[in-house]
């Protein structure tokens, strides 16, 4: 498979978006002790439903009404200015249903993201539409990124990057504040990391 080094791809949800002051605003509104982010709400309503109910209804507003609380991530603008002025192409995919569940609401998640790019800074480096791609599934989000053929790609999610049918010619990056290491990826704090290291490699 030939990957195309110039291609940089962004997972969306908690890397290129930032739901922190989403997240405080669905605990203040439904007084529950704060969280930092959408992975420790995430286990404060799991423990105390296993069904996961609360934490559908909370990601579906999350992902909707919360999208207006939203911000883009620390060092999304720099980095993608940065890959621009590198020669890059840029492209966003997102493992993303098209709705959220009925309970929720049923409302038009896809739409709705692709309205809060269009909104943000952000745009300016997302202007077309065969640059986003939001797919229903794990597995058609890495089909995806195999069909773009990747040069890099950035994921806050572990379980996407070591994908068995992930390209494994792309570089990969994991946007955590963990300390895991992968012989896979590199693990970096925040997305100004990334540009720092390849800055360093371009020198």
């Amino acid at each position: 498979m030939i990957i195309e080094h110039k291609k940089f791809g962004f997972d969306l949800d908690n890397t290129l978006i930032n739901y922190s002051k989403s997240v405080l605003e669905y605990c203040r509104s439904n007084k529950l002790s704060n969280c930092k982010n959408i992975s420790e709400l995430k286990q404060l309503l799991r423990k105390s439903d296993t069904s996961s109910y609360n934490w559908q209804l909370a990601q579906g507003w999350l992902y909707s009404h919360g999208l207006k609380f939203a911000e883009p991530n620390s060092g999304s603008i720099e980095l993608c200015s940065y890959l621009k002025s590198e020669g890059y192409d840029l492209f966003i995919v997102s493992h993303k249903t098209s709705h959220s569940p009925d309970f929720c609401g049923h409302l038009p998640l896809q739409d709705l993201a692709a309205e809060w790019i269009k909104n943000s800074p952000l745009l300016k480096f997302f202007t077309t539409s065969d640059q986003i791609f939001f797919e229903p599934t794990k597995d058609y989000k890495v089909k995806k990124i195999r069909e773009l053929k990747l040069g890099i790609f950035v994921d806050d999610l572990e379980e996407v990057l070591i994908h068995s049918q992930f390209p494994s010619g792309t570089r990969r990056f994991l946007l955590s504040d963990s300390t895991i290491q992968n012989s896979h990826f590199v693990t970096v704090k925040n997305l100004n990391d990334i540009q720092k290291i390849m800055d360093y490699e371009h020198k």
